[in-house]
């Protein structure tokens, strides 16, 4: 593994698929973490808000086996991470948010297929404590891990490196199992949620993933298979 820190940079994300062909001369285990990110990117190009005390990371990983998964997969994991290290609950809201135990968004993941052996995972998660400021227009409202904890950039790099390891250690390779583990820690499984796809919306109820990682929604009785939409708990 290959991890290189920086104290600011723009983006993680920009700066591993930008100069991958280089870092993958050091090794295919490649990670970039940072204390402060000044231009994360989120999900259908939106930004990142990174805020002291966080971890803003990205890194490559081999794809699921299913690749569309892959995002899923690495919720399930970073959930599992932040309750064995921490000792606090999370939660998971298709496609890719992590909730804090009162609904509160506290992370994202945003994967870039690269190749079948290659997906940039951009992760970002508030940690410790949150100043919130004026950001008070998240959806589902913004939250931490745990808003007692202060981290210093030492800190910061030491638990990205943690976390990353735990990714590359603990891989999915049975799909009904990834699943189940995502149904355990969905925030909304069985609830009534709002949901944004190709210009239309949809209100139905959420009743768990398809085999390739789309949301199930009841819809006035039937099934609707939504693979890459926006999604609001009602």
């Amino acid at each position: 593994m290959f991890q290189q820190h920086f104290n600011t940079i723009g983006s993680t994300q920009v700066f591993l698929k930008e100069n991958l062909d280089r870092l993958k001369t050091k090794d295919d285990d490649i990670l970039i973490s940072c204390s402060e990110q000044t231009n994360g990117i989120g999900r259908k190009g939106n930004s990142w808000d990174t805020f002291p005390n966080s971890l803003a990371m990205s890194f490559t990983i081999k794809p699921n086996d299913k690749p569309s998964l892959t995002p899923i997969e690495i919720g399930v994991l970073a959930v599992r991470f932040f309750h064995k290290h921490f000792n606090k609950e999370l939660f998971l809201k298709w496609p890719n948010d992590i909730l804090t135990s009162d609904g509160k968004k506290c992370g994202g993941i945003l994967c870039q297929y690269i190749d079948e052996r290659t997906v940039i995972v951009g992760f970002g998660i508030n940690l410790g404590k949150l100043n919130t400021g004026a950001h008070s227009d998240y959806r589902h409202g913004l939250g931490s891990v745990d808003n007692a904890l202060v981290l210093s950039s030492e800190d910061q790099e030491n638990l990205s490196k943690k976390l990353y390891e735990e990714f590359l250690s603990f891989r999915y390779h049975d799909v009904n199992e990834l699943i189940r583990d995502f149904n355990l820690h969905c925030a909304h499984l069985n609830k009534e949620v709002f949901i944004f796809e190709d210009g239309k919306d949809y209100i139905g109820t959420f009743k768990g993933l398809g085999e390739n990682g789309e949301a199930l929604v009841l819809i006035n009785s039937t099934l609707y298979h939504f693979l890459s939409s926006s999604l609001t708990i009602l």
